[in-house]
């Protein structure tokens, strides 16, 4: 058994599909493909990728992410994979990503989750932005109050500290894996390092409509204030900005949150 089960879901998007798992290749000695295919039409088709080690679940209808990403853990938790990891269907992993990860998480044995920066990136491939995290537990924690600093694309994770926390609460079909990634805050450390791993994209077919915004808002409101800190400043600064999203006030929300994760960073540089 391999190391590493890779966890994607799929609804759809058989083109973007399949460069995602293109750029899986030189490292496919490291992992397992558990792909979820939440009801495609047509179902999703791997025949071309016949050599590479996907253990394939179809679910018979949609069930949205939540319940897509549970019933791939539900499978991941009855085996004996030593790590789980992330990846969205139409992001491109590259330098070395699950290399540099494994090799992180076994010399550090205190770390139970680990991502790492990424860029930004539109349908063509072209770099928007790059995507820069906290990256010691210290500052992360900081940071979980503002917004999830976790880029779920890039995670990977302990199996036995995964099964600990549990699945996904589907009362949230989004920012659950800011909730999630919460809740892995109360069981153990956790990390992301200083490279870019991960091409994620995004493109006019998966832009967030006005009332989706909204209810993230306001779903990241009630997980901030789950884990209000009454002597933590970055408590009341994270309930300012989902206020400034609520008002879909976007601009604003981009600008405070940038300043104050700036000077996290100022700080994360002093720390090393």
């Amino acid at each position: 058994m391999k190391p590493i089960a890779l966890l994607i879901t799929a609804y759809n998007r058989q083109e973007k599909l399949e460069r995602t798992l293109a750029s899986l290749e030189p490292e496919l000695h490291l992992l397992d493909i558990i792909l979820v295919d939440d009801g495609s039409d047509p179902p999703i088709n791997i025949d071309i990728f016949s050599h590479y080690p996907i253990h394939l679940i179809r679910l018979p209808e949609n069930r949205g992410i939540v319940g897509a990403l549970n019933a791939g853990l539900e499978y991941i938790y009855s085996t004996d994979y030593e790590y789980i990891a992330r990846l969205d269907s139409d992001d491109v992993v590259i330098n070395q990503r699950f290399t540099k990860q494994l090799a992180f998480l076994r010399e550090h044995r205190d770390i139970g989750l680990v991502g790492s920066h990424f860029y930004v990136v539109n349908s063509n491939g072209d770099i928007l932005s790059h995507s820069v995290r906290p990256l010691e537990d210290k500052n992360i924690r900081k940071a979980m109050h503002l917004g999830c600093v976790l880029g779920h694309t890039t995670l990977m994770m302990r199996t036995d500290i995964a099964r600990k926390n549990g699945f996904y609460d589907r009362s949230y079909k989004v920012a659950q894996d800011y909730e999630y990634y919460w809740r892995m805050l109360a069981i153990t450390k956790v990390a992301n390092l200083p490279d870019f791993l991960v091409k994620y994209e995004v493109g006019a077919e998966n832009s967030v409509s006005v009332a989706r915004r909204r209810l993230q808002a306001f779903n990241a409101l009630k997980i901030k204030l789950r884990h209000f800190r009454f002597f933590t400043l970055y408590s009341y600064m994270g309930l300012f900005i989902s206020l400034l999203d609520m008002a879909n006030l976007l601009k604003y929300t981009t600008k405070v949150r940038k300043v104050i994760m700036d000077k996290l960073f100022q700080e994360q540089l002093k720390c090393n």
